[in-house]
């Protein structure tokens, strides 16, 4: 006798639309965890970039060159402690060999406590150690003002930005990859040799190859905006404004002082001279705009108590401002996707419960 499959279809009928609802519910929660994951980590990425909690790209760099055995120690230490105490990294430009005399690694030879001072420099962070020419002396046939490269033999400058450079490895244990040619003054084959030398940064002023940033032979290019030297508070905040608001200005504002900009009479400090750098950095801090970095990009930061420091290959770590904003991110890309999920299984309920009403009979 044939069975009477009408009840399995009518059971059929309504198990189908559960399975439907089942299966919807864990593509749902799957869609969840997936979404949450990506919004968790472009959020994160973005904050852990360069740009930061201030989500921004521009930099400042504060180039200090001259420094060297014959430097103004108390001015060097004065305005170097016054970068630690604003958490603010610095480019040291270092002259290897100063004096004509004596011959030899004069950065070890020369001054002791200059020594002792730098190498204990090494360990901070703040500071990057670039090559600031050799000698720094006018020894070049430069038509236009002192260069100590400019016009002179490849082989002749290859070989004194190497011996330069491999008395800075010699003394600090430090390989600088930024090269700042004395007087701002150089010409192809100081690129050239730099490049084949490994330096991969060149910072020098905009008329020595009428180019601002960019690419230079192979280096990245970093050009001078302005000197502290001789420069008001008010002076140094317009220029600053002025390339903030520039939409065609490049991305780096490279700020350049000496340790003898700081001096004062009698070979003492120049207590007010610090006192408008410090200023100059809390209105830097202050536009929200900016963050500080090297001209090597290894450290970044946003001034006091935000350090972002980066691993030398320049990735940044995420700034203690910048926690709360992925948290809140996170949270409401999870209550809304919660909420979708709620209001799916509801409507889906109720469609489910109409469909069973129909299929009971009338009585």
């Amino acid at each position: 006798m044939p069975q009477d499959k009408s009840n399995g279809i009518r059971r059929n009928a309504r198990v189908r639309p559960k399975i439907v609802l089942v299966c919807s519910l864990v593509s749902i929660l799957l869609f969840s965890v997936l979404f949450t994951g990506v919004s968790s980590g472009a959020t994160t990425g973005a904050s852990s970039g360069a740009t930061g909690s201030a989500q921004t790209n521009k930099y400042v760099i504060f180039r200090e060159d001259d420094v060297a055995p014959n430097a103004d120690f108390a001015e060097l230490q004065a305005v170097n402690q016054l970068n630690i105490n604003m958490n603010v990294p610095v480019t040291l430009g270092i002259i290897p060999h100063p004096y004509p005399t004596p011959s030899g690694n004069q950065l070890i030879k020369v001054n002791n406590t200059f020594l002792e001072y730098m190498r204990s420099l090494t360990s901070n962070h703040l500071f990057q150690f670039a090559q600031h020419g050799y000698t720094h002396l006018d020894t070049g046939p430069s038509p236009v003002g002192p260069s100590e490269f400019y016009g002179r033999p490849y082989a002749a400058q290859y070989d004194a930005i190497k011996q330069g450079r491999d008395d800075i490895i010699q003394a600090f244990g430090v390989t600088p990859t930024s090269f700042l040619p004395p007087f701002d003054k150089s010409d192809n084959n100081t690129v050239k040799a730099c490049k084949a030398l490994g330096f991969t940064e060149y910072s020098t002023a905009f008329q020595d190859f009428n180019q601002n940033g960019g690419n230079l032979g192979g280096m990245r290019l970093d050009t001078i905006s302005i000197e502290v030297t001789n420069n008001t508070l008010q002076s140094l905040e317009n220029a600053t404004n002025q390339w903030l608001n520039d939409p065609y200005s490049i991305n780096t504002f490279v700020v350049l002082y000496h340790p003898a900009d700081f001096e004062g009479p009698n070979y003492t400090v120049n207590a007010s001279k610090v006192t408008l750098l410090a200023n100059y950095i809390d209105y830097l801090q202050g536009t929200g705009r900016v963050q500080f970095t090297t001209l090597d990009h290894s450290v970044t930061t946003t001034g006091n108590d935000t350090a972002a420091s980066s691993s030398s290959e320049g990735t940044t770590a995420v700034g203690a401002t910048d926690a709360p904003n992925v948290g809140f991110a996170n949270a409401g890309a999870v209550f809304a996707v919660v909420g979708a999920i709620v209001v799916v299984s509801l409507a889906s309920i109720f469609v489910v419960r109409r469909r069973k009403n129909k299929d009971r009979p009338n009585g």
